[in-house]
């Protein structure tokens, strides 16, 4: 059974990750939000004014009401800016979930999105009490690969997703997955994320 807790802060290395406060709206808009770069492999189309980031921002600090939310914005300690995000979902009967990321293409080839998904793995294994952590991404978008192998995950299959409503990132997809017992094989005395706050 996974022990939700909600959305913590937990504190890497170079990174906060933290839930959304409404003043994120203006780093997100000058960030990432308005780039068609960042939103090309999403639903989601860039934001043309800083008000349809306000919405957004808006409904996703509502959503933190429940315990099962899992968003966090990705704070660059350096520049105490929100550069990007990283979020967990689709959590099911025999405790599996997938994570999922973006980022400011500013900051994309530094190691930070691995650092920031690393943290998000282990708080899933060690807090939640997570088995196995699943993702993808599209062929046409390796560098998400090259973190998810980073992280430890494994690529299991290729194949079609058909992304309803969304024709424009419908096509063929990497699957990835990395379990518990991998990550206690890999690194035994592992324990809990540090500094980690409700």
């Amino acid at each position: 059974m996974i022990n939700h807790v909600g959305t913590q802060t937990l504190d890497t290395n170079r990174l906060i990750l933290r839930r959304f406060v409404y003043g994120d709206a203006s780093d997100m808009f000058s960030n990432w939000v308005t780039d068609p770069e960042v939103s090309k492999f999403w639903s989601w189309k860039p934001h043309k004014d800083i008000e349809e980031t306000k919405s957004v921002l808006i409904k996703w600090i509502e959503e933190y009401k429940n315990p099962e939310t899992y968003h966090w914005v990705i704070a660059l300690k350096s520049i105490s800016q929100a550069i990007g995000y990283i979020y967990l979902d689709t959590f099911d009967e025999v405790n599996n979930c997938e994570v999922h990321f973006a980022l400011s293409q500013k900051y994309w080839n530094q190691g930070i999105m691995t650092e920031a998904c690393k943290a998000i793995l282990a708080f899933a294994f060690f807090a939640l009490g997570v088995e196995n952590v699943h993702t993808r991404h599209h062929i046409n978008n390796p560098a998400s690969g090259r973190v998810m192998r980073k992280c430890g995950m494994r690529h299991i299959k290729t194949e079609y997703k058909q992304v309803p409503d969304c024709e424009q990132i419908s096509g063929d997809y990497c699957f990835y997955e990395i379990s518990k017992e991998e990550i206690n094989r890999e690194e035994p005395t592992r324990t809990p994320p540090p500094n980690t706050q409700s």
